[in-house]
């Protein structure tokens, strides 16, 4: 497998930049967490208190981490923007499962709920599967997401991902263990 170069990955689609962050995003990504409206559902609220620590020592901090993460091939984390005026809306994590014979890797994704409506989830999702084939070398491509959690599972249907199960007793969340769905993508070309 050749070397990743996770600082200078940069996917663009018609409306948005999927990058790392960096540490100068610092001011843009603040003001993005300041704009975004009341909690709409209780999985959007962790961009929301992510507001109260988002400091510039936290940014800086926080970049050094993702970089020893994607060193150690353990995560990828990258920040969406507006293509046009550098807008914070989101961002997206790839996260190592297996490498080996199975390069798989789970998917996140979040957008601040200012942003919602508008078709950026699933765009920046689609970008985000391109990476994980075409520039960290996964195969397969995993999304793991609660029952009730219908905005996420229409994201991960619109990026191309499709239904594989739904796993029992998966995910230890909220002081009890959840089922969840898993959607899934292959990359066809490797």
């Amino acid at each position: 497998m050749k070397p990743i170069n996770y600082i200078n990955i940069i996917k663009e689609t018609k409306r948005l930049i999927v990058r790392p962050t960096r540490e100068d995003d610092f001011i843009t990504i603040r003001d993005g967490l300041k704009a975004q409206g009341e909690q709409k559902s209780k999985y959007d609220d962790e961009e929301i208190e992510l507001l109260e620590q988002y400091t510039e020592t936290f940014c800086k901090n926080n970049v050094n981490s993702l970089i020893q993460y994607a060193k150690d091939d353990k995560a990828y984390m990258f920040r969406v923007f507006k293509n046009t005026e550098g807008t914070y809306i989101g961002g997206v994590i790839i996260k190592t499962i297996q490498r080996k014979n199975f390069q798989w890797a789970e998917i996140g994704y979040w957008l601040l709920n200012q942003h919602w409506g508008n078709g950026y989830g699933s765009e920046m999702v689609k970008a985000a599967i391109d990476v994980a084939f075409n520039e960290l070398h996964f195969h397969r491509v995993e999304a793991h997401i609660n029952l009730d959690n219908i905005a996420s599972q229409r994201t991960a249907e619109r990026s191309g991902m499709k239904l594989e199960c739904i796993r029992k007793d998966f995910i230890y969340e909220e002081d009890s263990w959840t089922d969840n769905m898993v959607y899934v993508i292959n990359n066809t070309k490797s």
